[in-house]
């Protein structure tokens, strides 16, 4: 699993226990900016993989 895709997970884990909404909101924000990265980066290793064959 890679380090943004944990770091996903933690916080996600982070706005279940938050009480405020807008700590939510940020929470799940940052939850998807982890994940959007962590899929770009699976994506460029396909890629370069791709283009090395």
């Amino acid at each position: 699993m890679s380090y943004f895709v944990r770091r996903a997970e933690q916080q996600l884990e982070l706005a279940q226990q938050a009480d405020h909404e807008q700590v939510v909101h940020a929470h799940y924000e940052l939850a998807n900016l982890y994940l959007e990265k962590a899929y770009a980066d699976a994506a460029a290793v396909v890629e370069v993989a791709a283009q090395a064959a």
